[in-house]
């Protein structure tokens, strides 16, 4: 089959670009052909993990020239799709973020420190936008948030598409996708390495990894460990912009912390399964709707437990890995307390990851989520023969 999988840079960090290489490294060991059309990939960047150059396209003229010279059976969008051409090319699209059913695509109110629960909805949103503070206030950025919404609803039902958790899914249906067009498919694990037991001796060691954003709830988690009564330390590895990076460090000083918290800045794969592999626990205390939360994936394939929010997408793949354990958003006092069971359980951690390890490799194993794409693939393939033979 010949692939072309579409993006706004392949290159910049975070899961979207993590999950593309995964899954296109599958499809080139299975003899499928791949390409990579990208409208902001920098072509300087060198990445030996790809299996072909990404093709830069400057706009949707230029991405329907390729499409056609490359001759693709299928083109896998993993970005906003308002294209013109769905005759063209059968079409598949996977949504990573919020952005079809929200437009400041973040379902957090920045005004109260809060997750958003409103389905989406002009008045409602335009009222999160002035009064909660959940998107931008110009006009211009404004107009185009909203616009973007309401092309998706005009497009996306045209094709099939592919949500990351059921909980992404059930957001498009109550914002009024069809339930036949989306599908849901849960990502891959990282390829697992070889077990190792977490660390049993010394100070437990903690792990934050992820963006420096208030949404990623470093707020609550540093005031929870203020709290931890036992020898602990936090690793913090991730970066936001200055004013967030100078924030984080404030608030840990405020908190006298400074002496229980390392910050490591935006770290690569390599060095975070380096700290994964140093740590007790990884936490992940997102207080907006995280629509997989694939750090869940990453531990497990590491071996180790998860103390996380119940948010979004998060309980779906904490619950099937088994190496999570779930805390109310925000609570302070239940963080604090699940900080200090797993520091003084060391065999309950261990059991919790290993049972994570297992999980990942026999139910989000790269192999058995190609194969599911696959099918989705031909799905896609066969309905849109079809709707150009009607």
């Amino acid at each position: 089959m010949r692939i072309g999988h579409y993006i706004n840079g392949l290159n910049r960090p975070g899961g979207i670009g993590n999950y593309i290489r995964c899954i296109s490294s599958a499809q080139c060991l299975n003899e499928h052909s791949v390409w990579f059309l990208d409208s902001c990939f920098d072509i300087q960047t060198t990445d030996d993990k790809l299996c072909s150059i990404p093709i830069v396209v400057k706009d949707k003229h230029d991405l329907l020239k390729q499409i056609n010279r490359l001759n693709l059976d299928i083109l896998h969008i993993h970005a906003e799709f308002n294209l013109p051409f769905p005759s063209e090319v059968s079409i598949v699209r996977t949504v990573h973020v919020h952005t079809p059913y929200c437009p400041s695509g973040s379902r957090y109110l920045n005004r109260w420190e809060k997750r958003c629960d409103r389905a989406y909805s002009l008045g409602g949103c335009l009222w999160g936008h002035l009064f909660d503070h959940c998107g931008s206030v110009r006009p211009q950025k404004l107009l185009a948030e909203f616009q973007r919404v309401r092309l998706e609803m005009e497009s996306l039902p045209q094709i099939l598409t592919i949500a990351n958790s059921e909980f992404v899914r059930d957001q498009m249906l109550r914002s009024g996708y069809p339930a036949d067009k989306v599908q849901t498919l849960l990502c891959p694990a990282p390829a697992a390495k070889a077990y190792v037991l977490p660390p049993a001796e010394g100070t437990p060691h903690f792990l934050f990894l992820g963006r420096i954003a208030p949404e990623k709830g470093w707020g609550w988690l540093l005031k929870s460990l203020s709290c931890v009564k036992i020898p602990v330390h936090l690793d913090i590895a991730g970066s936001g912009n200055e004013q967030q990076n100078r924030a984080i460090q404030v608030l840990a000083e405020r908190l006298g912390l400074m002496d229980r918290v390392t910050f490591h800045g935006w770290i690569n794969p390599q060095q975070a399964m380096r700290l994964l592999q140093q740590t007790r626990a990884l936490i992940f205390p997102s207080i907006w709707h995280e629509p997989a939360g694939l750090v869940t994936l990453e531990a497990a394939a590491m071996g180790r437990a998860v103390i996380a929010s119940q948010v979004g997408g998060i309980p779906e793949y904490g619950n099937r890995l088994g190496n999570v354990i779930l805390v109310e958003a925000s609570d302070q006092q239940g963080l604090t307390e699940r900080i200090e069971h797993l520091a003084q359980d060391w065999q309950l951690a261990s059991n919790l990851g290993y049972r994570g390890y297992q999980n990942a490799q026999q139910h989000f194993s790269i192999v058995q989520h190609e194969q599911q794409l696959m099918q989705l693939y031909q799905r896609a393939i066969a309905e849109w023969q079809s709707d150009k033979k009607g």
